[in-house]
């Protein structure tokens, strides 16, 4: 079971202890005052070699990981060094933990001592927020992402998929924080590392060294800074060359890529999932074609002419939970400033659920303008709604190629590749890559493939009430979205069963829409308002959904292979091992996003387009697990009497 949770962290304040940066926690410096930058800039950045090393490799992308980031010195003399470099990478990932994080008041203190690094500082004290456990992106300038994970650095390295190009080996003294220095650490480095992968530290302990050399790293003594005799650099130098295993996903679940030379690769479906991704991959330098059955994004599920952008929670602290909250947070920085209005979201609450909210809020310690608790409900400060057409617009000029088919089956090319076919059975597209985002139809094109889809039909119909004036969207059974601007609202939505004849077929808007929506708001005062409102539209579409209400995002496996490999699940053998399930090349699915599309897209999208282009992916390995495509046939597997076992 996973030990990750939505929990957030109380922030940290540093002390000045004889004018220098002071850590209460383990009694030691930050960084000396006086020369703290020109040390990060000597121990690091050149003891790992960065500079000459960005200006002749043939990477697109580079990766530094870092075992405490304290008060980000390090970072942003990294950045510095990368903005001043005319020929680098076009991507720098900087990867840390942190275990004690400071609060913005405290970071904004330390980095005064350096103005130099005032434009580095802004823009990431800019964007800093009450610190949470797991994963928190920062998207910086120059191609730079920071990716913090706040907690444990022995409980979050290995929660990281990455190939890591250097390690900055950071943190307190060893004889004050010894774990920061262990053996289990030093092991989960060497798993991140490939050949090559350098590392440097200000500590020369003969601890250090001999633990870094057991994990395969040829350590070299250089001189230390200022009146620190000796410091160490390595290189990571196996006596044995493996496949680089840069995670600890299980055997069902495999995440690795199948690198396309041509950088170019195809997207069906074009509604929110889909065209996430087509702007995902443009960013990644691809060539990209999509095809739909419709001219335009945005016209099936993704359709609305609102769409409600919220985290799903609950007042258990569950790995779903921050699988969503993660979402939010991405959606949020995904949007443009026209397109996402943060107008709030007012959940109705019974007295039963009221009072374990207000102690689930109290007991989590809750930041108040994430989550608060109001004399009408439960508030969420940030929430908003999108405009779909418009972000449709600006999604849409990432694509290179639109084709407009009705595809009926995806067939694999002998030679590699894939081939989507029309009704008549004709070939209209052929790519190496191709991204499965087409809701519902998923599971008719690719018939040798279970995705465990099930369709819901939703309607939302727009209405035109003057005299109802709210200023936050409003959700109970169903939801209320005020449109000021044009004085309309949103009434939403239905989550209608399908039986599965429908599935596919065009659905009619439902005639009592009106009312059975109308229901959920008997006892507002602005209830007779609405229903004397003028009705100008409905939306009618399906939704595919899955049976734990997660996405389905990642390879697709040659199911009739895992079928084979992993028949006896059932028994229980937890000891037996069982192979890799193993994935079709080029073959990816983003599915199953029901009615949480607009918030979980974006974040589905950078981590599936991540995987392609083997980056860093931007979800903790637990989490890449309960959204993995091939969860759903494993759990069938590991039931007794399911149709997938061969009986003698």
């Amino acid at each position: 079971m996973s030990k990750l949770r939505l929990s957030f962290i109380t922030p940290q304040e540093l002390t000045l202890r004889d004018q220098q940066p002071h850590s209460a926690t383990f009694d030691d410096v930050f960084f000396n005052s006086a020369g703290g930058l020109a040390e990060s800039e000597y121990v690091f950045i050149q003891g790992n070699q960065l500079i000459p090393r960005w200006s002749t490799t043939d990477q697109n992308s580079f990766c530094v990981a870092e075992t405490g980031f304290g008060t980000g010195l390090n970072f942003l003399a990294t950045c510095r060094a990368w903005e001043a470099q005319t020929k680098r990478p076009n991507r720098l990932h900087y990867i840390s933990f942190e275990q004690h994080p400071l609060s913005a008041h405290s970071m904004q203190l330390a980095h005064q001592l350096f103005p130099e690094l005032a434009p580095f500082s802004e823009q990431l004290l800019s964007q800093w927020r009450p610190p949470r456990y797991g994963i928190n992106q920062y998207p910086c300038p120059n191609g730079v992402t920071l990716t913090l994970f706040f907690g444990d650095v022995n409980t979050y390295l290995p929660q990281l998929f990455a190939e890591v190009d250097a390690w900055y080996l950071d943190g307190y003294a060893p004889a004050k924080n010894p774990e920061m220095w262990h053996a289990p650490l030093v092991k989960e480095m060497a798993r991140l590392s490939k050949k090559g992968t350098s590392l440097a530290t200000f500590t020369a302990a003969s601890k250090v060294q001999k633990t870094l050399q057991e994990q395969g790293f040829f350590i070299t003594k250089v001189p230390g800074f200022g009146a620190k005799r000796e410091m160490i650099t390595a290189t990571y130098q196996p006596a044995v060359t493996t496949p680089n295993k840069s995670t600890q996903m299980p055997h069902w679940a495999p995440v690795n890529t199948h690198p396309n030379s041509r950088r170019q690769a195809t997207v069906l479906g074009a509604g929110i999932a889909g065209m996430c991704v087509a702007h995902e991959l443009k960013h990644a330098g691809y060539q990209v074609t999509v095809v739909d059955q419709n001219p335009q994004p945005m016209q099936q599920a993704s359709g609305n002419p609102l769409a409600m952008v919220m985290p799903l929670l609950t007042t258990q602290t569950s790995p779903e939970s921050l699988f969503h909250q993660r979402a939010f947070e991405v959606a949020t920085q995904f949007y443009a400033a026209e397109e996402f209005q943060a107008i709030g979201v007012l959940q109705h609450l019974k007295p039963p659920q009221r009072q374990r909210w207000q102690q689930a809020i109290e007991q989590q310690q809750w930041p108040s303008h994430y989550l608060r608790m109001t004399t009408a409900g439960l508030c969420y400060e940030n929430a908003g709604y999108v405009k779909p057409q418009l972000v449709g617009q600006r999604l849409r000029s990432s694509v290179d190629q639109w084709l407009t088919q009705q595809v009926s089956e995806v067939c694999a090319v002998k030679s590699g590749g894939w081939q989507l076919l029309n009704e008549q059975g004709k070939t209209v597209h052929t790519t190496e890559l191709l991204v499965v985002a087409n809701g519902i139809r998923a599971q008719q094109i690719l018939p040798d493939q279970a995705l465990f889809l099930s369709a819901k039909l939703g309607q939302t119909t727009t209405i035109k009430a003057p005299d109802v004036d709210l200023e936050h969207i409003i959700l109970d059974q169903g939801y209320l979205i005020p449109d000021a601007e044009n004085q309309h609202w949103l009434l939403g939505a239905t989550f209608d069963h399908m039986p599965t004849e429908q599935w596919y077929q065009q659905q009619p808007p439902a005639v009592d829409h009106w009312q059975r929506n109308l229901a959920h708001w008997q006892d507002q005062s602005w209830f007779q308002q609405l229903t004397a409102a003028q009705q100008l539209e409905s939306h009618t579409a399906i939704r595919a959904t899955t049976p734990d209400h997660l996405p389905l995002c990642g390879p697709l496996v040659n199911q009739a292979q895992f079928i084979l490999t992993h028949q006896d699940l059932h028994h229980g053998r937890h000891w037996q091992h069982y192979p890799e399930a193993e994935t079709l090349p080029g073959l990816y699915l983003l599915n199953g996003l029901g009615s949480r599309g607009f918030t979980t897209a974006p974040l589905l999208a950078q981590y599936l387009v991540a995987m392609i282009t083997s980056q860093p992916l931007p979800l903790e390995a637990d989490l890449c697990k309960i959204i993995h495509p091939n969860r759903c046939l494993y759990r069938a597997l590991k039931q007794p009497n399911n149709p997938y076992i061969k009986h003698d």
